[in-house]
């Protein structure tokens, strides 16, 4: 199904039936990355990032800033008549998913990151990486899809995943061959890790309980997990064994399993006020 906000139309799928779920997928991917995610008792609503899948992919970046991201994610979420739901995230969408949780935390049941972020917080590294993905974003549209598919495959976070069978591997290659190099340009200069807002913080204040799962292969994002654990004690941490950066492709049983046994919990939180939106660090 499409839902148009404010002349942007977003593609979504509906999975299943219970208690919902918005589910937020990476950089370069899309909603179908979730086709093998079921959860008994649970609504699972999948939606293309503006820019990926099926959703649309202006040529213009204005649209692809997160203040405007998290804005038509809120009325999208509203149009589907949600009050309260969780939120899942990987990697790009688990930033997003953060940053969303932080503007609309009475909304949020509960928050589980798949090797995301907060941000890149040094000045220093965030300037290094600003330059990093203005590089990539320029190489992208000289030299198309194809050449970012190899690139992006061939990047050492995602060596576990050349031993998946060659049926998944497949998948993977089409859904970042189905993506425009605009779109992705686009993505990188406005919600790349380079200009991501500094999220740390925020993270202290989170009021919601939040899972942050990571492969045992991935040393950058168990660091990253860790660090969340010790801002804030409603965050868990789950390592899966065996795997690598993007967890639910890798193992998708053992991410259902830590994921269902985190849903069912009842984890007491804590309220606060936060910062709105506009007083990010970017």
């Amino acid at each position: 199904m499409f839902i148009e906000i404010e002349n942007i139309k977003y593609h979504l799928q509906i999975k299943g039936e219970g208690k919902p779920i918005i589910c937020l997928h990476g950089f370069s991917e899309n909603l179908s990355t979730w086709n093998l995610l079921k959860l008994d008792g649970y609504q699972l609503i999948l939606i293309d990032i503006i820019g990926h899948g099926k959703s649309d992919k202006p040529l213009t970046s204005e649209c692809y800033k997160l203040e405007i991201i998290i804005k038509h994610l809120n009325k999208l979420i509203y149009q589907l008549g949600l009050k309260k739901y969780s939120m899942l995230g990987y990697s790009m969408g688990g930033r997003i998913a953060l940053a969303y949780t932080l503007a609309y935390t009475n909304e949020i049941d509960k928050l589980i990151l798949e090797s995301a972020s907060y941000g890149e917080c040094d000045s220093v590294n965030r300037l290094k990486r600003r330059k990093s993905d203005l590089e990539l974003a320029k190489k992208i549209k000289e030299n198309g899809i194809e050449w970012f598919n190899e690139y992006w495959s061939s990047l050492n976070i995602f060596e576990s995943q050349r031993r998946l069978p060659k049926s998944i591997i497949d998948e993977i290659v089409k859904r970042r061959l189905l993506n425009a190099a605009h779109a992705l340009s686009n993505t990188l200069l406005c919600t790349g890790q380079g200009k991501f807002p500094c999220l740390k913080n925020q993270i202290f204040n989170l009021p919601v309980p939040v899972l942050y799962i990571s492969g045992e292969y991935d040393r950058k994002y168990n660091q990253i997990g860790n660090e969340f654990t010790k801002l804030n004690s409603n965050i868990r941490h789950k390592i899966i064994e065996g795997v690598g950066h993007n967890t639910h492709i890798e193992d998708i049983n053992a991410f259902i399993e830590v994921l269902s046994k985190f849903l069912v919990e009842r984890i007491q939180g804590r309220s606060c006020s936060l910062l709105p939106l506009w007083r990010w660090k970017y």
